[in-house]
């Protein structure tokens, strides 16, 4: 039995074992003797180990940048000879050039160089001071002469003309007579040599519908309400001789003691006597008038003031060199300039829309006083010259206008919906009418949307 056990275990082992190497396979080497097995190399390529994969981290881009193109308001067929340059004021930046660098005829805009002009040898506390001389030798003779003063007024008291606080001719008379006594005034002399000659001088450029619209009158040292018809409306019918108007003037004033006067023109001699004067107000007053509403008698009398000031004889042909030695402190390159009037009215004034923007830096950045010029530009929506223009930005353009029959002007600051600010200066020429004007206020209104992100394109 225990034999039959034994051949039992010893058949059930057999077994087991073949089992065993059918499932197992042969022995590994480790349990053969190492001398019995050649150990051959494997086919097999040895396993790669899969990593975890990486962290993609997208790269930083820089934000789309915002552009806003005018394209469209540049290509309107009211607009015609486009000259213009657009500036972001905070960074330099010229963000829209047209011919920029082009001098053209720059109209109204010329009174902004005129007031700088002005601020920079007169000053702006300056006064004009008009004065009335007795003969030395014969008392009942007086000499009415003209320091350029054209806001000097014959209102009454209580009345104003278009010039605030202007001086009066009233006031002038009540000192001569004063003066005078009991001696009648037998002869009313008219001094207007200063400048602008006996009866005053139109450019011959000048439109002649300038005097019968009223927005001008001959240029010279003496005149009363800028020779106004009515002295308190802006545009008024003027005369082709503002002295001897002024002379009419001031012996009604004179009353009863002028009554049998005679009225002439000549020069004051050395030995008479003042016995009457009146100041005007100061020119910081002027250029704010003068700005706001773009009085053109304001702006000649300055510009003549400024060639005097500076050594020069008053005349229209001394206005470019006296405006170059005026403003040879501030930096501005006036080498190429033309100035043919201090008003801007001749369409021969040569100013590029490039340097007008220069000048604006500077009043932007209260260089001297040329802060008096910012606070005198007409604003959008507000009384002067641009109080019916800009209805969709009140208040958010700063510009000097600018009108003659061969091209509409303008030029300043604007303050932008995003809060930058641009200083510009758009020429729109050639034969005009209100639609140009309208095309090119189109136009400035998309800088004013625009604003940093206006593109030069």
């Amino acid at each position: 039995m225990k034999q039959a056990l034994i051949g039992i275990g010893s058949g059930l082992g057999a077994g087991l074992l073949a089992l065993g190497l059918l499932f197992l396979g042969p022995l590994s080497a480790s349990d053969a003797g190492a001398e019995d097995i050649v150990a051959e190399p494997s086919s097999t390529p040895e396993a790669t180990l899969n990593s975890a994969p990486e962290e993609v981290i997208p790269e930083e881009t820089e934000p789309a940048l915002v552009q806003c193109s005018v394209s469209e308001l540049e290509d309107a067929p009211e607009i015609l000879a486009l000259q213009a340059q657009v500036i972001d004021a905070n960074t330099g930046a010229v963000l829209f050039d047209r011919a920029s660098a082009t001098p053209a005829r720059s109209a109204s805009v010329m009174k902004l160089f005129t007031a700088a002009a002005a601020l920079e040898t007169l000053g702006p506390n300056y006064r004009i001071t008009t004065r009335i001389y007795q003969d030395e030798i014969d008392p009942g003779k007086i000499y009415f002469v003209g320091a350029g003063d054209v806001t000097l007024s014959r209102t009454g008291v209580n009345q104003s003309s278009v010039y605030a606080k202007a001086a009066k001719l009233s006031d002038l008379a009540s000192q001569v007579l004063r003066a005078s006594g009991e001696v009648a005034i037998t002869e009313i002399v008219l001094d207007s040599s200063l400048y602008g000659g006996a009866a005053g001088e139109y450019q011959g450029v000048w439109d002649q519908r300038g005097i019968t619209d009223g927005y001008m009158a001959p240029v010279s040292a003496l005149q009363v309400d800028a020779d106004r018809a009515t002295p308190s409306a802006k545009e008024s019918p003027r005369s082709k001789d503002p002295v001897s108007r002024a002379g009419a003037w001031l012996k009604e004033a004179l009353g009863d003691s002028a009554l049998g006067a005679t009225v002439s023109k000549g020069i004051t001699p050395a030995a008479a006597n003042q016995i009457a004067s009146v100041q005007s107000r100061p020119m910081s007053e002027w250029i704010d008038y003068m700005l706001v509403v773009s009085d053109n008698s304001q702006a000649e009398a300055l510009a003549r003031l400024v060639s005097l000031d500076v050594g020069l004889d008053g005349s229209f042909s001394s206005l470019t060199m006296a405006f170059q030695r005026a403003l040879q402190k501030t930096g501005l390159d006036l080498s190429d300039i033309v100035v043919e009037d201090g008003s801007g009215l001749s369409k021969y004034n040569q100013i590029s829309p490039e340097l007008v923007n220069e000048l604006l830096v500077l009043v932007d950045k209260g260089y001297g006083d040329f802060k008096l010029i910012l606070q005198g530009m007409p604003v959008s929506g507000t009384p002067g010259s641009l109080s019916y223009r800009f209805d969709d930005a009140v208040g958010s353009i700063t510009a000097k206008t600018g009108w003659i029959r061969t091209g509409y002007t303008l030029a300043g600051i604007i303050n932008s919906p995003d809060e930058s600010k641009l200083i510009f200066t758009v020429y729109n020429l050639g034969d005009v009418t209100a639609a140009n004007r309208e095309a090119m206020d189109d136009l400035v209104m998309g800088f004013y949307e625009c604003g940093a992100t206006l593109v030069n394109r």
